[in-house]
């Protein structure tokens, strides 16, 4: 860990490594490399990677909601488990909020289930309202709350 961590935009090559470390905080939950792929060229979304001399550690990506331009999702950020409590997620989370609030967004939305507490923790600090919209598995297994 002697290199600087760096945020960068996510390139097409990097979409391996990212459904690998979707797959891992995710625990097989996530988005799958197909969909990253699918999801990749088209969306519009904004790809982010944090990494340093020794790989890539975090990932995230945002787009612009389709129903209100002024409102953008967080739809996946993830960092390594073995990178957790180095404020990796939380230089993601500001870059995101960044990119999408240069493209206008004035609202930003995001899902993180409640019993992940560091996560959900960390986008409390960073002021979002858990508006309990969708619980108990509207999106899946496990609870989920919206911002």
């Amino acid at each position: 860990m002697g290199d600087p961590l760096s945020v960068r935009t996510a390139c097409e090559k990097d979409l391996p490594r990212i459904a690998e470390l979707e797959d891992l905080v995710f625990e097989g939950t996530g988005f799958n490399r197909s969909t990253l792929t699918q999801l990749f060229g088209p969306s519009g979304a904004t790809w982010l990677v944090a990494e340093d001399g020794e790989g890539m550690w975090g990932y995230s990506f945002s787009v612009r909601a389709t129903d209100d331009p002024e409102v953008g999702w967080i739809l996946a950020l993830g960092v390594h488990p073995e990178r957790r409590g180095l404020h990796i997620g939380l230089r993601l989370l500001d870059e995101s909020i960044l990119e999408l609030q240069n493209k206008g967004i004035s609202t930003i939305k995001l899902t993180v289930k409640p019993h992940n507490k560091p996560a959900y923790d960390m986008y409390i600090r960073a002021g979002f309202q858990d508006t309990g919209q969708w619980k108990d598995g509207d999106l899946g297994d496990g609870s989920v709350a919206r911002y």
